[in-house]
């Protein structure tokens, strides 16, 4: 068994614990919190989208920065803005196509 697998199978009480998010309902297990709603899998995607496109921020700011008003390198910064700007575009539309099919469909609890 590997130690992920133990931390996830850990039986430990967490019910007796002030609840810091009242919309998120308390569990008495670890393992609960990835099946009673603890867990959002839609907002762990959003944060790793965000760091992406900010690390890919920083990295254009970099490039602009070392560029030495070379344009080929400020044309290369440039397009790696667009595309982070263009990826997170896509994220957020492709979030708002799947909320409203999903409305439409009444499939609300699965996503």
């Amino acid at each position: 068994m590997t130690l992920t697998n133990q931390i996830l199978a850990a039986d430990v009480n967490i019910s007796d614990l002030p609840n810091p998010a009242p919309n998120i309902p308390l569990t008495s297990k670890i393992t609960d919190l990835f099946s009673e709603g603890g867990f959002s899998l839609l907002n762990f995607v959003f944060i790793i989208v965000g760091l992406i496109f900010f690390a890919n921020l920083v990295m254009a700011g970099w490039g602009y920065m070392m560029s030495s008003g070379d344009p080929k390198k400020v044309q290369m910064a440039t397009t790696r803005i667009t595309n982070g700007l263009i990826g997170l575009i896509m994220t957020i539309a492709a979030f708002v196509i799947v909320r409203l099919v999903t409305r439409v469909l009444g499939l609300d609890n699965l996503v």
